[in-house]
């Protein structure tokens, strides 16, 4: 018996304000993952982020959704402009549709975007060695910054990120270089 597992069907758009719900449950399906890290699997167990977070994400342009062959979102990634930059907030995809290529997706729309927008780079803070965090998006093209090389911005999202329970350095901050992508895009 041949049993091939058929590559599931997705699209990315705009969120909805009526998903936001659907968002903060794919936000804690995709936190399951962390039950595989014994250090982390507290995360499980956290609240999604705040449904007014993503309100504002959804109303000035930067929350987008992948949906299935019915609309259904079924992965997102919700970010914010900060003057040349876009940052992501967050970047998640339920369970059952993780390791469908959602995540890759999501952040070469992203990239699109933010490339048509002008803006300069894409940052974002991650764990450094769960393997679907930074060594992902080391694979997509992000950078680790150095301490000496991060701004205020990014200082401040680490430090409350410690504040909120993060182990202290087990998270970094990425960047994406915009620059670079359009002049090969320009070529």
């Amino acid at each position: 018996m041949n049993l091939r597992v058929q590559k599931q069907s997705f699209q990315i758009r705009d969120a909805r304000l009526k998903e936001v719900e659907q968002l903060q449950t794919i936000e804690i399906s995709a936190a399951q993952s962390f039950r595989s890290v014994p250090a982390l699997n507290w995360i499980a167990a956290s609240d999604a982020m705040s449904a007014d977070t993503h309100r504002r994400s959804i109303r000035t342009g930067t929350c987008w959704v992948a949906v299935n062959t019915v609309d259904t979102p079924v992965g997102f990634l919700t970010a914010f402009v900060d003057r040349n930059d876009v940052h992501i907030l967050e970047m998640s995809v339920a369970s059952p549709w993780q390791r469908c290529g959602i995540g890759k997706a999501l952040l070469q729309h992203l990239t699109q975007w933010a490339l048509r927008e002008k803006l300069t780079c894409i940052t974002l803070t991650t764990f450094q060695e769960v393997p679907w965090n930074a060594p992902f998006y080391s694979k997509m093209g992000f950078v680790i910054l150095l301490n000496k090389d991060l701004d205020q911005r990014l200082l401040s999202v680490l430090d409350r990120e410690h504040g909120q329970g993060f182990p202290k350095g087990s998270r970094c901050a990425m960047r994406f270089d915009l620059k670079s992508t359009a002049h090969k895009h320009s070529n």
